[in-house]
């Protein structure tokens, strides 16, 4: 299966070029990190997620 166009994509790409951080939320398993990903193709854009932050918590919690 290939990747399914999203109809919020042209709108992220706009708010993009005006803000150098975007907070995308939703529903589980909708496609968020797959678009995002798909959309930062061929730049220098980083994706951060809040599992990575948790993880990072965890880590600073059991070395406690």
């Amino acid at each position: 299966m290939g990747y399914i166009k999203r109809s919020l994509e042209k709108s992220i790409m706009a708010i993009s070029e005006d803000y150098s951080c975007l907070l995308i939320v939703g529903p589980r398993q909708v496609g968020k990190t797959t678009m995002l990903e798909h959309l930062m193709e061929g730049t220098m854009r980083q994706k951060v997620t809040l599992d990575d932050a948790c993880q990072s918590f965890e880590a600073v919690a059991l070395s406690d």
